[in-house]
């Protein structure tokens, strides 16, 4: 099962539309069921089981069932799949398509993707790519890491940048 999360404070139809079109298209050769949280979106799924929202129990549930967690570029639900131990791959809400108030996400997912058990997409494009490769896919190695000790390399990269090696270590 791939498990879809938006998050909660903003919609993200491109998201949705694009796992929705992955499902109807021959694309999906894995044939794997997709369940998604869809918060206030416009766009409902044809063929995706959706919730707007969900308990945290059984959205911590559909994490651990997974087999690869696809959500919005936020730190939470990256937090999350690494504590379930489940591979996700993250995609950035762009301002300029009136997703987010800034593009902070995009602007994250350079340093997201040096994180192990984490893979990046921009575009619809790259989203299928790994989709393609679900199987390949592996989770974090070191699931438990602290909140704050990731959030300490985080800091640590952003201030220092690409010469950092703690961030491939977690």
């Amino acid at each position: 099962m791939i498990f879809v999360a938006v998050g909660t404070q903003f919609p993200f139809n491109r998201l949705i539309q694009y796992m929705d079109d992955w499902v109807i298209s021959d694309s999906n050769k894995t044939q794997e069921k997709v369940i998604a949280q869809i918060s206030d979106g416009d766009y409902l799924p044809q063929e995706i089981k959706y919730e707007r929202f969900m308990s945290g129990e059984t959205y911590n549930e559909n994490i651990r069932q997974a087999s690869v967690f696809v959500s919005h570029a936020g730190m939470g639900n990256i937090i999350s799949a690494r504590e379930q131990k489940t591979p996700i791959i993250v995609i950035n809400r762009q301002v300029a398509l009136g997703e987010h108030r800034n593009d902070h996400q995009a602007d994250g997912l350079k340093w997201m993707g040096k994180l192990d058990g984490v893979y990046t997409a921009s575009t619809q494009e790259e989203l299928y790519q790994h989709l393609r490769h679900i199987h390949e896919l592996k989770p974090a190695k070191h699931s438990h890491v602290g909140n704050q000790q990731l959030s300490d390399s985080i800091a640590d990269f952003i201030l220092h940048g690409d010469s950092k090696e703690t961030l491939v270590k977690l």
